[in-house]
């Protein structure tokens, strides 16, 4: 392009430019998962990134994926400023584009301060080995020499933009704005201000925009994401995406941006939704299989889409219509990354996707997240779990489901109903994988102001539960190698959880270690209450089902 050649041959740079950190515009093999270790300590997690943390870009330099908010930032101000104005670019070659004419560089982020989740309990409870590899690469990029050399102005956007202005370092980035929210709506306005010198607000809440504001991409984004939902609706008051208007896209729009990742380079199609048994629903949640069979049948039938990848779901709709998996299985088979081949770890193909089961207590479900089984009762919520892990076992799903510890008015009742899951869990010998999480409070959710959860305030029961759902990980997918690694982890846990941690979290880390439960000195002396656990060691997981569907349309 003649135009881009003469912004970097003069020095001139691009009026915009768009970008992310290392950490966020990298394509990790086209394994988004592997994206989380960027979450961990960075002289943990380094060693195994450093051929990954290389985004890859076009010939002059332009990224050629980026983030897919960003792709989507990248058409609203194309559309208002023309291509020449605007340019994406990775960290390695903003020296190109930034310079005596950039006037605004606009980044996005996700968890810049390892806030978020997973960031905040695996750095918390690892406990060495620096900042998360997020943070340093982020810190990194608001450092970068041509941001100091040139000084424009700098907006931060993205779902982790609240954690700068919560740590209070906007100043110490040299962030101009911060802008918290969806952009549609109102980030060309922001951005003509700023480029005129006027007052913008430092922390910019954005207001929620309409479906038809929603631009398609322009570029291919990193694992040909691809959005097909937005938003939730079922009122998690810990979740943010629960607090924007659900809406689907068409096919048609979905398709068009399929074809500009694949014809950008990309193999693979990210299906992004909050739910994927969610597109197209009928009025009370209630799926539309013929809908969702025929998305994604259309985007595997598309040339040259080699891979498909799934975000999140829910097993609601999957129980209310168990036909959903058994017609999308043979699709989605045919198109997953995780098959023996791609992988050595993997003895045959299985399809995955995110499932957030938080808790199992329906006492907790009923106070906080009333809406996640509908069209169930969440009091049935630890046989929907159970039926669902069982109906996705069943055609080959294996999923990766969050489990929260910490929240608010959590109470030993509580989590005794979620060791008791858990238990239930495994005598039905569920394929899974548990990502066992701290309460964090996020800037958009309902419980925004709740108080964090820490580690040193785990009680026994809570370190336990994490504890026991680790051991069933390290069972379930590294089974010849639990005999090895459990006794080391016991050993390195005295070592240091008992120093870090106090005696409290020593005691149910034997569970990982592989000693046996009777040799625990915790004493549950709740008895398992039939409302969390009437799918028994005896139940087949057709007596489950009969308990679920028997209470709940």
């Amino acid at each position: 392009m003649k135009t881009r050649s003469k912004y970097i041959e003069n020095e001139a740079g691009y009026p915009i430019v768009l970008t992310a950190s290392r950490a966020e515009m990298s394509n990790y093999d086209n394994n988004p998962f592997l994206a989380f270790l960027c979450t961990f300590p960075k002289h943990i997690t380094k060693p195994l990134l450093r051929k990954y943390l290389s985004p890859v870009e076009n010939e002059d330099g332009s990224a050629k994926f980026a983030l897919y908010g960003l792709r989507k930032v990248e058409s609203l101000l194309v559309e208002e400023f023309g291509e020449d104005a605007v340019v994406v670019s990775n960290y390695d070659s903003l020296h190109k584009f930034i310079g005596k004419e950039t006037k605004l560089v606009c980044i996005s982020t996700m968890d810049p301060m390892a806030l978020a989740f997973v960031s905040t309990t695996y750095n918390s409870l690892i406990g060495f080995g620096g900042e998360a590899t997020n943070t340093s690469e982020f810190k990194r990029l608001v450092a970068h020499p041509s941001l100091t050399k040139y000084r424009p102005k700098v907006l931060v956007g993205g779902a982790g933009a609240w954690q700068i202005r919560d740590t209070n370092t906007q100043d110490e980035f040299g962030i101009d704005v911060l802008f918290q929210g969806e952009a549609e709506r109102d980030l060309i306005d922001v951005v003509k201000r700023l480029l005129n010198g006027e007052e913008v607000p430092r922390y910019y809440k954005a207001t929620k925009p309409k479906q038809e504001e929603v631009p398609l991409i322009k570029h291919a984004s990193c694992y040909g994401m691809v959005e097909i939902m937005r938003g939730c609706g079922r009122g998690c008051q810990f979740c943010s995406p629960t607090m924007r208007t659900r809406y689907s896209f068409p096919l048609e729009h979905i398709m068009k941006e399929v074809e500009i990742n694949i014809n950008g380079g990309s193999n693979s199609i990210f299906t992004v939704t909050e739910d994927m048994f969610l597109y197209k629903s009928k009025p009370g949640f209630i799926p539309r299989r013929e809908k969702i069979v025929e998305l994604y049948h259309t985007i595997a039938s598309y040339p040259g889409v080699e891979h498909i990848i799934l975000s999140h779901a829910s097993f609601a709709p999957i129980i209310y219509d168990p036909k959903i998996l058994e017609e999308l299985t043979p699709i989605l088979i045919e198109k997953t990354i995780y098959t023996p081949e791609l992988s050595p770890n993997y003895k045959q193909p299985f399809i995955t996707v995110e499932v957030g089961i938080e808790t199992g207590s329906a006492r907790l479900m009923n106070k906080t997240m009333k809406g996640k089984a509908l069209p169930y009762s969440v009091d049935n919520w630890p046989e929907l779990v159970v039926q669902g892990i069982g109906l996705m076992n069943d055609h080959d799903w294996r999923p990766l489901c969050t489990i929260m510890a910490g929240q608010p008015d959590e109470t030993e009742d509580d989590v005794i109903a979620t060791l008791n899951l858990v238990d239930d869990l495994r005598a039905h010998n569920a394929k899974m994988f548990y990502t066992p999480v701290l309460f964090v409070p996020f800037e958009e959710a309902i419980l925004g102001t709740a108080n964090k959860a820490s580690l040193e305030r785990l009680s026994e029961l809570q370190w336990e539960f994490i504890s026991k759902s680790w051991k069933n990980n390290i069972d379930v997918w590294y089974p010849e190698k639990g005999r090895i690694f459990n006794p080391l982890t016991f050993s390195a846990h005295w070592c240091w959880f008992r120093w870090r941690h106090g005696k409290k979290a020593t005691i149910p880390m034997m569970h990982l270690a592989g000693l046996s439960d009777s040799s625990l000195p915790i004493k549950v002396i709740k008895k398992c209450d039939t409302a969390y656990c009437q799918s028994g060691l005896g139940d087949t997981m057709a007596s489950v089902k009969e308990k679920v569907l028997g209470n709940g349309k």
